[in-house]
C-alpha cells in the first residue's frame, strides 16, 4: 500500500490460491517457475527491503514452492507467447509494464508451461476449463529490460525470406519442411538491432525449423562461427539435449554469408557475455 492505496498488481496476491503457477521474469528472461503453496497472509517486511515513502512495514505474504528454476527463456520467445496489452504483463507494444504481478490466461500460462517442458500444449477439453486454470506473472519491479516488438515485421520478415515458398530448407539442420514448421527466426536479438538493422531483411533473420534450431539457436545452445560453421555454446543441462546440440555441431548454416556475418557474431558475443562460455 502507498499513500493510502493499494495497488492493482500488488491486491492480486490475495487472488492466488493453492496450485496456481507463478512464472518469475527477472533482466530479460523468464528465470523460474513455482506453485502456490498457501494463500496469502499477514507478514511483517522482509530484511533488505526498504520501505518506499508512504509504505508501511506490514505486507501481504504468499508462500510457494519451485517447480523448475535456473531457466533462461528470452524475452524475444515471451513476446511470441503472451498477448500484448492489458490486464496482462506486456504493454500494447511488447513491453512488461512496470508492476510487481500480473494474471495470465490458462492458454498463455500452458503456453509458458509447455515452452519450460513442464507440461504439454493445451487440449480442447483444457481450453474449456480455462477459468479453473489459474495462472499468475511475477517480475522485478525495477526491471527495465523491454520485450521485443517482434511482431510489427515478422510477416514482412516471413514473406521475404520464403520467397513464395511453400516449403524449404531450415539454416541450420538442413532438413526440407514445410514453411509452417520454419520460424523468421533473428540473428541478433532484435531488441539488441537498431532501427536500420530490423528493416535490413537480408542481414537480420535467417529461416530455421521450430522442431528444435530455433530454440536451441536463440537460447545459445548453438553459435555460427566466423567460418559458418554451428558450434557449440552454452552448456547443455541433460544428456538427451547435448545429444541434439551434438547432432548440429559442425554442419554448415546456409545463412551465413557477408550480409549476416556481422550478426552471427553479435549473437556469439551475447551468448558468451551471458553464459560464461567460449563461443
Amino acid at each position: 500500500m502507498a499513500n493510502g492505496t493499494e495497488r492493482t498488481d500488488r491486491v492480486l496476491l490475495k487472488d492466488m490460491a493453492a496450485g496456481d503457477t507463478v512464472f518469475h521474469y527477472s533482466k530479460g528472461f523468464l528465470r523460474a517457475v513455482s506453485e502456490v503453496t498457501t494463500e496469502w497472509a499477514q507478514a511483517p517486511r522482509p530484511e533488505g527491503y526498504p520501505a518506499r515513502p508512504g509504505e508501511g512495514d506490514t505486507g501481504w505474504l504468499v508462500r510457494v514452492t519451485p517447480r523448475a528454476t535456473g531457466l533462461s527463456i528470452p524475452s524475444r520467445r515471451i513476446a511470441q507467447l503472451l498477448e500484448w496489452g492489458a490486464p496482462g504483463p506486456l504493454t500494447v507494444n511488447g513491453t512488461p509494464h512496470q508492476k510487481f504481478i500480473s494474471r495470465l490466461s490458462s492458454t498463455e500460462g500452458r503456453g509458458l508451461l509447455h515452452e519450460t517442458g513442464l507440461e504439454s500444449p493445451a487440449s480442447p477439453a483444457d481450453q474449456a476449463a480455462e477459468g479453473n486454470y489459474s495462472k499468475t506473472w511475477s517480475m522485478e519491479e525495477t526491471d527495465a529490460q523491454t520485450i521485443t516488438t517482434i511482431r510489427r515485421e515478422q510477416a514482412e520478415l516471413r514473406r521475404h525470406l520464403l520467397k513464395g515458398r511453400t516449403a524449404t530448407s531450415c539454416a541450420i539442420c538442413g532438413e526440407s519442411l514445410p514453411s509452417g514448421l520454419l520460424v523468421a527466426g533473428h540473428i541478433k536479438p532484435r531488441n539488441l538491432c537498431t532501427e536500420e538493422e530490423r528493416r535490413d531483411f537480408t542481414a537480420a533473420a535467417m529461416l530455421v525449423c521450430s522442431l528444435g534450431c530455433d530454440a536451441l539457436f536463440e537460447q545459445g545452445y548453438i553459435v555460427v562461427d566466423q567460418n559458418g560453421r554451428v558450434r557449440r555454446g552454452r552448456s547443455a543441462e541433460t544428456q538427451d539435449l547435448e545429444r541434439a546440440v551434438d547432432l548440429l555441431i559442425g554442419k554448415v548454416c546456409a545463412a551465413h554469408s557477408d550480409s549476416t556475418a556481422a550478426n552471427f557474431q553479435a549473437h556469439r558475443a551475447m551468448v558468451q557475455q551471458e553464459f560464461g562460455t567460449d563461443a
